[in-house]
């Protein structure tokens, strides 16, 4: 079972669809890397030979986008950067409340987590 950026792709699964669990990496992108690295649509994660696992991995590290743990890096700094702003989002995000003005009377049950240890 090769890795490729640090998330393993299953030797039976079609390989298109094992390049999309790499974080940032969503289907339409994977078929693209899939077909420059000179994988059919049919390859299967058992066809990726050492060589070609470089191979994919150089080609989705050279791409614009972020991925893998630069990507998770990136977000979580951009939500530090929120609460230390102490701006509303930054406080809803430290709240664990909903962000993006959704309501919290009867949803949002899941996301609460209020201390209760309060002395």
């Amino acid at each position: 079972m090769p890795f490729i950026i640090g998330t393993p792709t299953p030797d039976n699964k079609i390989l298109v669809q094992s390049v999309s669990h790499i974080y940032g990496i969503g289907l339409a992108e994977s078929r693209i890397l899939c077909r420059k690295a000179g994988f059919g649509d049919d390859a299967r994660g058992f066809h990726i030979t050492p060589e070609k696992s470089k191979l994919l991995e150089s080609l989705a590290d050279n791409t614009d986008l972020l991925v893998g743990a630069d990507l998770r890096r990136f977000q979580n700094d951009k939500i530090r950067r929120l609460y230390a702003i102490m701006t509303y989002r930054g406080l809803r995000h430290k709240k664990g409340l909903p962000v993006r003005g959704q309501r919290t009377h009867t949803n949002a049950k899941k996301r609460i987590h209020f201390n209760t240890n309060v002395t």
